[in-house]
């Protein structure tokens, strides 16, 4: 009597070239294998081959990059708001961050609102008689008619990178950061408006 143990193994290859093809047509070619082998070394093997040709258009699209880029003069990591009246003045430190003590830049008055955009809050602290106003922590808007020297944001594009959390009313936008105030100003009325130059 001879015991005879079959097994069957089915593999399956894909190849891929490796040159280039044009564009208008992309070659599949597959293998399959089907082997069976015994204990007594017969075996049978049965190969077939298959090879695929389809047609393949190419496009492209062009997309313009966005204008929050790190050059020209900081364009971008901020929202300019000169055309409603308020300046970006730049990224001005808390408290946590500064050695001159314990308060706010600004300490007029907070509204917190997870709908905040620097629009939203430049038009609360204006509709208060603010003349300054912030950004900070995605969600909150500080307002003030004053701030220590102490506090005055750096003017490189680096010093940009600490108000990066996105608002909550508008993820396109920064509202500040870690105890990091996106400042504005509003503007004299009748004087031209224009940010701070970040270098």
């Amino acid at each position: 009597m001879i015991d005879v143990n079959r097994e069957c193994i089915r593999v399956t290859l894909v190849v891929i070239p490796t040159t280039v093809l044009p564009a208008s047509s992309t070659t599949l070619s597959t293998s399959t294998v089907s082997s069976t082998s015994t204990s007594a070394a017969a075996s049978s093997t049965t190969s077939t081959s298959t090879s695929t040709s389809s047609s393949s258009t190419s496009s492209s699209s062009t997309s313009s990059a966005p204008a929050s880029t790190a050059t020209g003069g900081g364009v971008g990591l901020y929202t300019d708001l000169t055309a409603s009246g308020y300046r970006f003045l730049g990224c001005a430190p808390e408290e946590r961050w500064t050695t001159d003590g314990a308060f706010r830049t600004l300490s007029g008055t907070v509204l917190s609102t997870d709908t905040m955009t620097n629009q939203v809050c430049m038009a609360y602290c204006t509709g208060l008689g603010y003349k300054y106003a912030g950004t900070e922590w995605s969600r909150e808007c500080w307002c003030g008619n004053s701030f220590a020297a102490t506090r005055t944001p750096a003017t490189t594009v680096a010093s940009l990178a600490k108000c990066n959390y996105k608002c909550t009313g508008d993820a396109t936008q920064n509202c500040g950061g870690d105890s990091w105030l996106s400042l504005y100003e509003k503007c004299a009325a009748g004087a031209t408006c224009a940010n701070v130059v970040f270098t």
